[in-house]
């Protein structure tokens, strides 16, 4: 029988979906029992589990009186969050995962922020725990490089992740929402609550700690592959628009929310499929979009450049296929290939994929199966030496110094070497009169970036550290977008470099370097792409 103290009314109930994770569960409570604000309850729902996680958790509500215990049989991660909405007695609700733990002062910050801005969500940064290297990065949920998403910002670009909020629990059982049992359940759902919400506020500051990669995690454990993982959670998205009248306020943004969710999770597919699978993922995914919006023209598009080109363009309006995708690369391997076929090992397997289509040419065969709209480049690859490499050669990239099995190689041609503007100058020519020749139709769009000379946020920056070496780099760069911009006469170019905000985010998770900008640049730039190719 439920104690007195059990039912009184709280200000925050915990709810924790468990599921056979005993080595994992006690370091998560400890996180939530310990937290500097006392007023709450917790609900463990144990969803089956078939290790000692149900028992654990009935040790934990016999230690502590404001912990309760849902046994139920095993239906998933949104059945279980949904028990718990309809048993919790706080006035917020918060879903924190079993796997993962919390700053001490994480249920404090979000709810004196969500009460002093009269708001009925709150949120906060994110550590992410990466379990296989113990690194550990900060993810910004709701801004950049200091600035705050409006609102219409968030609902396109903000993270969905839910259990990185607190949430009033009147908008669930007021507007009757709960979580779908579909892919990426928290997709739909996000964007719904921060509409119906009468206010939302952020702290920028990453108080959840975020497992990645744990072993027998559900992000860890291959799901049965199919062609609609994505589509349903979009589906549903739209479809509870209409059902609670949101049409109007989502007309201007719903598209492009699609778009970005749809193109994010094909990014993190395309390492994950076969190339037939994901193909026939993409053609799925552009059928829906199509098929949804009248208004929206698909356009094809090979991207050769870095990967904050990749960036750029999937901030566009368009469906961003990563399948076209060719990064550490250069147009001097492009036009001259190797002999060899070589099986790439890299830790990484991303970087073994371009790795695989630099040695393998792939460029021109997928110009000439896609005959593309149009192709992007940028020239920031271009700032690796050379190699020469059975009959051809290959860029000395970090992703191919990161390889595991790196052929030996022959005669270095390094970067700032007379010979290697030659060999670039007439690779340029070469690539030029090609496209020009076999593929009239297909625009050329220069995007001119160059190496960061600052890295910051929009109230202060500073330049790196290696100033002179970037500088001597963009130097040489800007010679080869000068040589390219003259003797290619279809080409339209991108003054990316005269934008405000140019310089690399100082926060950025994936590697604070000159190669890499940040998101609020990068839109812009987008922008400037899609008036180019008449998006």
């Amino acid at each position: 029988m439920e104690n007195k103290e059990s039912l009184r009314t709280v200000a925050v109930s915990v709810i924790i979906p468990v599921y056979n994770v005993a080595d994992w569960l006690d370091e998560c409570m400890e996180s939530v029992v310990n937290q500097t604000f006392s007023d709450f309850e917790v609900l463990l729902i144990d969803d089956g589990s078939t290790d000692i996680s149900g028992k654990m958790c009935d040790e934990w509500a016999e230690r502590d009186s404001r912990i309760r215990v849902i046994h139920k049989k095993n239906e998933g991660l949104s059945a279980a969050r949904n028990d718990g909405i309809m048993a919790a007695r706080g006035e917020y609700v918060v879903f924190l995962d079993s796997d993962d733990w919390w700053n001490l002062h994480f249920l404090e910050k979000l709810y004196c922020a969500a009460k002093s801005h009269q708001a009925d969500m709150a949120e906060c940064d994110i550590w992410r725990v990466n379990s296989l290297t113990g690194k550990t990065t900060c993810r910004k949920v709701a801004g950049v490089i200091g600035k705050e998403n409006t609102l219409m910002e968030q609902l396109k670009y903000g993270h969905t992740a839910i259990w990185k909020c607190l949430i009033k629990r009147s908008l669930f059982i007021d507007h009757s929402l709960r979580f779908s049992n579909c892919h990426s359940p928290a997709r739909p759902i996000y964007p719904l609550l921060l509409c119906l919400s009468k206010g939302w506020t952020y702290v920028q500051e990453p108080l959840y700690y975020y497992r990645l990669y744990r072993e027998g995690s559900l992000s860890a454990i291959p799901r049965k592959e199919t062609t609609t993982e994505g589509i349903q959670a979009c589906e549903i998205l739209i479809n509870d628009i209409r059902k609670h009248g949101l049409d109007e306020l989502f007309d201007d943004v719903l598209q492009q929310m699609i778009i970005v969710n749809l193109s994010d999770l094909s990014a993190a597919f395309f390492t994950q499929r076969q190339s037939e699978r994901f193909t026939t993922l993409m053609s799925e995914y552009r059928k829906f979009i199509t098929e949804n919006f009248s208004e929206y023209h698909d356009r094809s598009y090979l991207t050769v450049g870095g990967y904050n080109l990749d960036r750029i363009l999937s901030s566009m309006n368009l469906l961003h296929d990563p399948s076209g995708r060719f990064n550490f690369s250069s147009l001097i391997s492009i036009m001259h290939s190797v002999e060899a076929k070589v099986v790439f090992r890299h830790k990484n397997r991303y970087r073994q994929m371009m790795l695989e289509r630099e040695m393998n040419n792939q460029f021109w065969r997928l110009m000439e199966e896609r005959k593309p709209d149009f192709v992007v480049l940028d020239f920031i690859e271009e700032r690796f030496d050379m190699v020469a490499y059975q009959g051809g050669y290959l860029t000395r990239s970090d992703a191919f110094e990161g390889c595991e099995n790196k052929p030996e190689a022959g005669d270095v041609i390094l970067r700032d070497s007379d010979e290697c503007m030659e060999l670039w100058k007439e690779s340029a020519l070469a690539f030029i009169e090609r496209m020009e020749r076999d593929y009239p139709d297909t625009d050329i769009v220069l995007v001119k970036n160059y190496l960061a000379e600052k890295k910051g946020d929009i109230y202060s920056q500073e330049y790196f550290a290696e100033l002179d070496e970037i500088r001597k780099i963009n130097g040489i760069l800007e010679q080869y977008y000068s040589f390219f911009r003259k003797h290619c006469k279809k080409v339209k170019v991108v003054e990316a470099s005269k934008c405000q905000y140019y310089f690399t985010d100082k926060e950025y998770e994936y590697g604070v370097m000159p190669s890499h900008l940040n998101e609020l640049v990068n839109r812009e730039i987008a922008k400037m792409v899609e008036e180019c190719v008449g998006i």
